[in-house]
């Protein structure tokens, strides 16, 4: 039953940084925050994580994907506090496919998308994932080349501070409860930290391609980053209402990595390793609605040990949403002004003024 109901209802809570948005704060001939109303959207999600490896001498890199179907849902938001619920759609995605294995996942996102700071803080599990690669190694019969036992963890946080945020929103793309109605931009600067694994009960490297990947017999990977970041984002509007936003930000990480291999051999070292993370939509928003289509990767590089061995991991998220902005009422606000004077007094209150 409690499985049945977690794959049916997942629970996020986005808390989504704003500023208490008077119009001293930003410039209202670019764009105009909706934050006093109620926020309620439609929106169809996709989640992918991918865990790549290869080396400059091999013919093709290896990807093992995790197999999770897309999700559909509903979202509400006041203020800075927002809410989503959203199930799975199976076979529905035509990217699901079942003879890909099972994927059990654990994937909690606190996304914060303010007028000043942009975060993004990860806990994420997934075991069970596929090979999507040049090479031909799936066993006789079968379509592809599952690993049942190979597990990928991720938990850190990346942020981001937006300099320009009297006249750039980020809000306006990626929340809809705002509107960027002239063009603009902003320097972005920030950095990041992650604790991540991966490891199989074997080698990554299937034994058919043992001569192709100098750290074939790796099973495996723990690693620690961290570094300061900088980048910029933009939005172009066409004719008030169509809008097309990028952000990108490069970090020069430092990195502590420890490969073990399946004869529990080990090697530990330190390599510099920049990453980068990248946000994009497209949309229209009006007063009274908008819709978006967005996409946010995050992608952390790793050198091996041996000289030409390299690893990625990133997670990809794709969401489609629709949201329309009523009045709030009279319960909703006094409910947000409370949380808002707690986080004020527990010292929080620099993210949400």
């Amino acid at each position: 039953m409690l499985k049945a109901i977690l794959v049916t209802f997942f629970i996020a809570a986005a808390l989504s940084v704003h500023a208490q948005y008077r119009s001293e704060r930003y410039d209202t001939s670019y764009y105009v925050s909706y934050r006093n109303k109620l926020t309620l959207g439609a929106i169809a999600a996709k989640k992918n994580t991918v865990f790549k490896t290869d080396a400059s001498s091999a013919e093709n890199s290896l990807k093992y994907l995790s197999n999770s179907p897309g999700r559909l849902g509903i979202s509400g938001s006041h203020d800075f506090v927002g809410l989503a619920a959203t199930f799975g759609i199976g076979r529905l995605d035509p990217s699901y496919k079942p003879e890909r294995g099972k994927t059990r996942q654990t994937n909690l996102q606190l996304s914060i998308t303010g007028r000043k700071v942009l975060a993004d803080i990860y806990f994420q599990n997934y075991k069970g994932l596929y090979i999507n690669s040049g090479y031909n190694i799936s066993p006789v019969g079968m379509p592809n080349y599952t690993r049942p036992d190979i597990e990928t963890r991720l938990y850190g946080t990346t942020v981001n501070l937006i300099r320009n945020n009297r006249k750039f929103s980020a809000q306006a793309a990626f929340l809809l409860d705002a509107w960027q109605k002239k063009s603009a931009g902003s320097l972005l600067y920030g950095g990041e930290f992650f604790y991540g694994s991966a490891k199989g009960d074997s080698a990554f490297i299937p034994s058919q391609l043992k001569n192709e990947f100098p750290h074939a017999n790796v099973s495996k990977l723990d690693f620690i980053t961290f570094g300061p970041g900088i980048g910029y984002g933009y939005t172009l509007v066409v004719k008030k209402h169509w809008f097309a936003t990028a952000m990108a930000s490069f970090n020069a990480d430092l990195s502590y990595i420890k490969e073990k291999t399946d004869i529990n051999t080990q090697h530990s070292f330190w390599k510099f390793n920049p990453n980068m993370k990248a946000k994009g939509a497209i949309g229209y928003n009006s007063r009274n609605w908008g819709i978006a289509f967005s996409y946010v990767s995050n992608r952390l590089f790793f050198k091996g040990m041996e000289g030409d061995s390299r690893y990625l991991n990133y997670n990809d998220n794709y969401k489609l949403m629709y949201a329309r902005r009523i009045n709030a009422g009279k319960t909703i606000p006094k409910i947000t002004r409370f949380a808002g004077r707690v986080i004020n007094k527990i010292g929080l209150g620099f993210l949400i003024n």
